[in-house]
């Protein structure tokens, strides 16, 4: 901002003959410069970023009531096609089926797809899933749960934010989530492993919800039992490669494979011999890490056959997720007032290094998850996009 003031110096004598004036000042007024500049399409509700995904030249971004999409790669087809930002214009959102409303509500999504309630319908209340192609404008297609398993009663979804979606989506497009069913005490857990297919160049949108999209999917249920009743108990979802990993409460981690097929990875409930109750889950160079609360890290390099413990870490790491950026691994905090990012690097098998990076510009909002684009780096916040050159972004904040 800049602003010129003139103040003139009045002697007020009021003498009929004598009038005294000052040369006109110039005071300049800088705007303070931040590490993170919010991304400015972003309006009103849309700030409230709840999910972004890297797709192809583009971030795929859940924002209340929205499915939007991010072109900054100038050149890229999908900005010229739709401009820099779909929700200022050309929303990418099917106009009949907005995305939830509850910010506790995030969808499963990746490069390609996600998987959206049905109608303003809570997913936790609701047998009908209904996947979009991100790459387009379109209609979707329906997951009718009832098809599937006629004694199904709703899908899970546990509501707790952006950290932990109701499902995954893996880098080969397939779909889990879980599911209830009329008999509670069936001593197992469900789950519904759907492929999804889209080939088509052009989006599904005449406005008859009785017909599909273009989205093909082909669904498989899959029952886990467990020693004792637990269909009810929390769980939660990591795509890991052409895997996931669920964690059901008080049963364990188990493994699903595309396939179908699965198999539990931590030993017994009683006896574990890997992770409990994970807070958060991710694969980097070969190794999958799983963060445990009271400061303990699993790994395993093959896959979850089997896991090397190590203790004594802050057990601050729980509130984290974490990112490859470049190639460095970041962590960022949630649900803490002034939130943090930082690099986590180990520096022999049982020692890390963590360096808090720069947060200045970013106010007090939480973190919702991060994704590098080019050579930018986003934020998804409960305030706004925010970005930070590549160049720039491992700058270490002041002690």
């Amino acid at each position: 901002m800049r602003f010129t003031i003139t103040k003139p110096l009045i002697i007020a004598s009021l003498l009929a003959t004598v009038a005294c004036t000052k040369e006109v000042e110039k005071i300049v007024l800088q705007d303070k410069e931040y590490s993170w500049t919010e991304v400015k399409p972003l309006i009103s509700y849309q700030r409230n970023v709840l999910r972004v995904v890297p797709g192809t030249n583009t971030l795929n971004m859940q924002v209340v009531g929205r499915f939007e999409v991010l072109s900054p790669i100038s050149g890229s087809a999908e900005q010229a096609a739709n401009g820099y930002y779909t929700g200022k214009g050309q929303s990418r959102t099917w106009q009949f089926h907005p995305l939830p409303f509850d910010v506790r509500n995030a969808v499963p999504m990746n490069a390609n797809f996600y998987a959206s309630p049905n109608g303003y319908g809570n997913v936790e209340t609701d047998t009908v899933l209904t996947i979009y192609p991100t790459k387009f404008l379109d209609r979707g297609t329906k997951l009718r749960l009832r098809k599937l398993n006629p004694l199904a009663t709703r899908f899970e979804n546990q509501l707790v934010g952006p950290r932990f979606p109701f499902g995954a989506i893996n880098r080969n497009d397939y779909l889990l989530c879980g599911y209830r069913t009329s008999d509670p005490a069936d001593n197992a857990f469900h789950l519904v492993l759907s492929k999804l297919v889209n080939t088509a160049t052009t989006g599904a949108t005449i406005t008859n919800t009785n017909l599909p999209g273009t989205t093909q999917v082909s669904s498989q249920l899959i029952r886990i039992p467990t020693p004792g009743q637990s269909q009810y108990n929390y769980k939660t979802f990591w795509a890991v490669d052409d895997y996931f990993l669920v964690w059901c409460d008080g049963f364990g981690l188990f493994k699903i494979n595309q396939d179908g097929s699965f198999q539990q990875v931590n030993g017994t409930f009683s006896q574990a011999t890997g992770p409990v109750n994970p807070t958060a889950v991710f694969k980097r160079q070969g190794t999958v890490y799983a963060l445990q609360s009271g400061g303990t890290i699993w790994t395993s390099a093959n896959d979850c056959a089997s896991w090397q413990r190590i203790d004594g870490f802050n057990g601050a790491l729980n509130f984290s997720s974490f990112y490859s950026v470049g190639d460095s691994l970041v962590g960022i905090t949630h649900g803490v007032t002034t939130n943090s990012l930082y690099t986590m690097r180990w520096l022999n098998a049982s020692t890390l290094r963590l360096r808090e990076l720069k947060n200045d510009g970013l106010g007090y909002a939480d973190f919702s998850n991060l994704a590098q684009l080019g050579d930018t780096v986003y934020l998804g916040t409960t305030n706004g996009l925010y970005k930070r050159p590549l160049k720039s972004f491992f700058e270490s904040k002041p002690q």
